[in-house]
């Protein structure tokens, strides 16, 4: 099987989510790792988190001062008390509730999108679009920087669009306000993962490591990719002839792998729903 043959394999299985049992669990055991594990050590939670543990663990060695047990029995009880209050912390902290919609952000984001549906496209002027636009790309960065737990600078939004009837041919028309990466350069790209996403239908799709597919590491607008998991929204709009028409998509990059995993993305894609759909009615009118 040569390269081209493999991509297309690639991008079936992709499209498709069509992954052994083995695939899924290693993806799983990823995302796990690159969301879950601390990248940086902080001192005073480590310690907060050994003192609260060793003081539920410290009873046998109050029985072992005064002699009522033996030195052997203290170790292995105070080991054992130790290993299963942290146990039962972690347990008690994946059974804590966490509703996403209980966020301010996010109560704030809904209310936000549904203050843009009250409104027409059309009371947006012509010359203030690009705005427009802009600042809905920029609502979706803070929003997925929120949700991905990232920090300004590592996730970047763009918005693809196709160039006339073409249906190849792209171009990066915005970015996120703040976003310095180059816009407005024409590329013939039929390999874009954006661009199969969109031939796929209207459904978001995430690419959790983008390394996996190795011929889409060139990026058609920069010299080198620094971002590794891509989330991308196809952006289908209505033609003044009542038809449909795919206009191209909105891609969020991020610099670090699995930040879309699990139900990030769709919470993305949720929440930020009155967002997506006035970027499509802004996109509709410039049509």
């Amino acid at each position: 099987m040569n390269s081209d043959d493999k991509f297309d394999a690639q991008i079936r299985t992709w499209l498709a989510d069509d992954y052994g049992r083995l695939a899924r669990w290693r993806r799983a055991a990823a995302g796990v790792f690159h969301n879950r594990v601390p990248r940086t050590f902080r001192l005073m939670p480590a310690l907060h988190w050994i003192s609260r543990n060793g003081l539920a663990a410290s009873s046998p060695f109050v029985a072992l001062f005064y002699g009522s047990i033996g030195q052997a029995t203290a170790y292995v009880t105070a080991g054992c008390l130790f290993a299963a209050n942290a146990i039962v912390g972690v347990i008690g902290h994946a059974a804590s509730p966490k509703d996403p919609s209980d966020h301010p952000q996010t109560e704030a984001l809904v209310r936000f999108g549904d203050l843009l549906t009250a409104f027409k496209t059309g009371s947006v002027v012509k010359s203030k679009r690009s705005d427009a636009i802009r600042a809905c790309l920029g609502i979706l960065e803070i929003h997925a920087r929120r949700i991905t737990k990232t920090s300004k600078g590592e996730l970047s939004v763009s918005l693809v669009q196709y160039v006339g009837s073409s249906k190849t041919k792209m171009i990066v028309s915005h970015r996120n306000p703040g976003n310095l990466r180059p816009v407005g350069r024409e590329f013939d790209r039929p390999d874009l993962l954006g661009h199969h996403a969109c031939c796929a239908g209207t459904s978001p799709r995430v690419v959790h490591q983008l390394v996996h597919f190795g011929k889409t590491q060139e990026s058609p607008t920069q010299t080198s990719v620094d971002y590794k998991s891509m989330f991308f929204i196809p952006l289908e709009v209505q033609t003044p002839q009542g038809g449909r028409r795919m206009k191209g998509f909105v891609s969020i990059d991020c610099r670090r792998p699995y930040a879309f995993y699990g139900n990030r993305s769709r919470e993305i894609a949720v929440t930020c729903r009155a967002i997506v759909d006035h970027l499509k009615d802004l996109l509709r009118e410039n049509s």
